[in-house]
Parts: C-alpha cells; structure tokens; sequence
C-alpha cells in the first residue's frame, strides 16, 4: 500500500506543480516512474496497466511548447556536449546497412532515438538553478526509491538482489550502477543542506542508498563510487574555496561513512569482494571470473579492426565465437554451447556496435564535459561562488562513478548516465550561457 501511495503521490503531485509551479516537476516524475517502474513491482498489478512514462514524456513536450517564449532561450546546440551525443546517435543509424542482427540493432536503436528525443526536451524545461536542483534532487528521490523498494525485497538469490530492474535495466549490476552516483549527489546536499531537516532526509538517502548497493552486491558500482566519492570528498577538503568549518565538515562526513558501513556490510559482501584479491592475479583461462572480462574486451577490439563501422547492437554477441579463443574457458564453452557472450564493457561494446568513428564520438562527449566543468571551476572562484564551485566536483564524482562502473557493463546508452550528461549540459547553459546576458536566478 505505502508503494502505491508514494507513486501515486509522486505522479499526480508532480504533474500539479508541473503546471501550477515550474515545468521541470514533469521531468522530476519522468525521473520519479523510470525508478518506480509499476510493470515490474509486485504492487504493480493493483494499479492501471498504462505507460506512464509515455504519458509524462508526452506532457513534456506540451509544456516546453506552452511555454515557449520563455524556454526559447535553451538553445540545444549551445551546449558543446549536444553535437557529440547527436553524431553517436548518428552512428546507430549509420549501422543499420551492416548490423549484424537487425531486429535487435532496430530495437536498441529506437530506444536510444527515444532517450535522446527525452534528455532534448529536459534540457529546455530545465530553465534555472533551481530547475538544476530540482532535477538532481529527482534523481536522488527515484534512487531513493528503488533503494527502499531493495531493502523490502531483501536478497533473493544468493549474495544479491534481482527482479529490481528498470526499463532498460533489468539485471541487478545495471541498478547498481544506476544508484551509486545519487550517493555523490546525497552527500553534497548532506554537505550543502543548511537546515537540519534537509540534513536528515540526505542522510537517510544515503543510508537506503548504501545499503541498496550492500544487498546488490555489485563489484564495479561499488568500485565506482569508491573513485567517484572519493574524488568528490577530497576537492571538498582541498578545494580553492571555502566555507566555514568546512573542513570540519569533513571529518564528519568521514567518519559518518565509516560508521555507516561498519552498519551495512556483511559478510555475503564482504566475501564477495574478497574475491577481487584473486581475480586481480590475471585471467583464469580454467573458468569464467570477473578477470575473464579481459578475453572478452581483447576479441572485442579484434573484432572492431575486421569491421571498423562496428556490428550494430548485440553485434559482439553475435560473432563472440569467432574471437574469443578456442583455447580459453570461455571459447571451449562458447562452441560446445553454442550460446552468446557480452562484452562487459561499455567503452568495447560502443567500439563492437558502432566503430572507431561511434566510439571516438562517445568520448568526446566526456571531454566535452570536462571542458564545461573546468570552465564552471574557473568561473565560480571568479565570483566567489563556494557552494557551486563544489557542485560542479559532485557532477564530475557522480559520471565518474558511472564511468568507473560502466567500463565493466554494457551501459553506453544508459538512461542515467544520459541524466548525468544533462545536468553538465543544464549547468553549461545557466551559468554560462545566461550568465552573460542575463542575472542567474538563484535557488
């Protein structure tokens, strides 16, 4: 019951401050139904089978139409990461003449077109640094959500948690990924709040949070947010700016993670990750471990130099037999079964789907974004502005922690990390674009 009310709370209160406060709140529920996912809840059933997230994309669209005149400004090409993410979309469509299977190459193509379409119209709704916020803030709540709905369902197979998915993810190491950079997100509003109430409900965000990626279980996405938290806390302690007791603050932080995790962690995740010590000696070509990943990412690129314009989508699984060596675990395996493999790396599998040409593309949004945050740092000491200047190093943790986590999962079209990219792209446009023409309006 309390699941229905939070969805339906979230939904059609949404969609009233969408219209009667500020457009982004539609995004806020988009974001809110990617996480809340009705088709694959057990509480799904006991609600209309409709699509929602149909629904709210559709809404969308009418308020940036509706309010045109003020979101006009949004120019989608003047933030530098836009021609990137069109010309890698481009190369999906270019790999329809050779895809090596194409009704899957069609159906992971379509659904990227969607995404994109999706993070374009975002892009104009989110129209101030309050509309940032509130779209981080979204993000936070669905994860949030998906990280309660984890701790009800408990560990079900094993050592992890599965049946938690999401539309375009619905094994357990997608939703890992998906929620581990919130926990960057969490802990710079924990930092940030000024108001003890806000204080508390980040706090509690991240303990649901954490303990959500304890019970998955989940190596790489806690690999990642180990870079990407760290990364964030130690500009937070060695940053050019500011704020009173901030490095006090620090410690605190510190020590509150260390005690949240002395809580959480257990031995089923401590076991599991135990295993990297053994796995870190090289591959083990007697059976198929997490080292494997290194066969899988050489015929990868082998694959890509006998067809550098890529594959198409699945395309990697398809010819895995081909280039996995026959002397290998995994190749004896592969022609026994005659089953498929994935590449286990978003960064291979982008290069085996769509070439050189789609992965150089895929790159250059992530510099892009390095770009837009250096010159965010730079403007923001300029003006003295201390909690934004850290707000940028809690966007750079956050797709560092997916980037870290997707190098060991095929996530190169990930709905989250296309998130991410938009708030870099959102804050390119307030604080720099604007910035230049007009006053910033503060949240």
């Amino acid at each position: 019951m309390l699941n229905i009310l939070l969805f339906w709370g979230t939904y059609f209160g949404g969609l009233f401050l969408a219209f009667s406060r500020a457009p982004i709140y539609a995004f806020v529920v988009y974001q809110a139904v990617y996480f809340f996912n009705p088709p694959k809840r057990w509480w799904g059933s006991s609600i209309p089978d409709l699509s929602y997230s149909y629904y709210i994309v559709v809404i969308m669209i009418v308020l940036v139409i509706a309010n045109h005149k003020e979101l006009s400004k949004n120019k989608l090409f003047n933030a530098p990461q836009t021609k990137w993410i069109y010309l890698f979309l481009a190369t999906h469509l270019m790999a329809y003449a050779y895809a090596a299977i194409p009704i899957r190459h069609d159906l992971f193509t379509i659904y990227f077109l969607k995404l994109i379409v999706i993070i374009s119209v975002a892009y104009k709704l989110i129209n101030t640094e309050r509309d940032l916020k509130f779209a981080v803030l979204g993000y936070i709540f669905g994860a949030w959500y998906l990280s309660f709905y984890t701790f009800q369902i408990g560990r079900n197979r094993g050592d992890r948690v599965e049946g938690i998915g999401t539309v375009d993810s619905p094994d357990s190491n997608g939703i890992a990924a998906a929620i581990a950079p919130a926990v960057v997100f969490a802990l710079f509003y924990l930092w940030r709040s000024d108001k003890l109430w806000q204080k508390l409900l980040s706090l509690i965000s991240l303990a649901f949070l954490c303990n959500a990626l304890v019970l998955i279980n989940s190596r790489g996405a806690v690999l990642g947010l180990i870079i990407g938290g760290s990364y964030f806390v130690y500009n937070l302690y060695k940053g050019k700016l500011k704020a009173k007791y901030q490095k006090a603050t620090v410690y605190g932080l510190i020590i509150t993670g260390v005690i949240g995790l002395t809580v959480v962690v257990d031995d089923g995740f401590i076991n599991r990750f135990s295993s990297l010590k053994q796995e870190s000696g090289g591959v083990n070509e007697e059976g198929e471990t997490g080292s494997t990943r290194v066969i899988y990412w050489k015929a990868a690129f082998d694959l890509a130099l006998d067809h550098p314009l890529g594959t198409g989508a699945y395309g990697f699984n398809y010819y895995a037999r081909s280039y996995i060596p026959a002397n290998t675990y995994v190749g004896q395996n592969l022609r026994k079964s005659g089953g498929v493999k994935s590449v286990h790396s978003s960064w291979f599998s982008a290069l085996a789907e769509v070439g050189f040409l789609g992965l150089m593309f895929f790159i250059l949004i992530f510099v892009s974004c390095i770009k837009t945050s250096t010159a965010l740092k730079k403007l923001f000491i300029k003006k003295k502005r201390t909690y934004e200047y850290y707000f940028v190093f809690a966007l750079e943790g956050a797709l560092l922690t997916f980037i870290v986590t997707m190098s060991f999962l095929d996530r190169h079209r990930a709905e989250i990390l296309y998130w991410l990219i938009l708030f870099f792209m959102a804050a390119h446009n307030i604080y720099i674009n604007k910035s230049n023409s007009e006053e910033i309006t503060k949240a």
